[in-house]
């Protein structure tokens, strides 16, 4: 009898338990995107995540004019269609500051709502 009166206050307080809840990325629209277009304030667009790659603009391998010709715009094809290492994705989330809102998306990733 002790075993299920320990089983339902362990039950109970686990029922009570107030879940920590991830906050929301930032939603922003192509056009909130498109005033960051320069090389002092570069944010592109990729599979409906927004990133601001000012800082990573002079370390880009292949230059700076690259990003600059897709700063603030939907760079999905054009990182798509260059070969990008595991690491080019990976170094792009230090740079995450957002997502599309809903009804701009293109892509319907799970993994990338929160």
């Amino acid at each position: 009898m002790e075993f299920f009166q320990v089983f339902n206050n362990l039950q109970s307080k686990l029922l009570n338990l107030t879940l920590v809840q991830i906050p929301k990325r930032k939603q922003f629209t192509l056009k909130d995107v498109s005033a960051h277009c320069t090389e002092t304030d570069c944010w592109m667009v990729i599979r409906d995540r927004v990133y601001d790659l000012t800082d990573f603009m002079q370390e880009h391998p292949a230059g700076s004019d690259i990003m600059l010709e897709y700063a603030g715009t939907d760079a999905t094809m054009a990182f798509a269609d260059k070969p990008h290492s595991l690491d080019a994705w990976l170094i792009l989330e230090k740079y995450l500051v957002g997502e599309l809102v809903p009804e701009e998306r293109m892509f319907d990733d799970s993994d990338y709502s929160s």
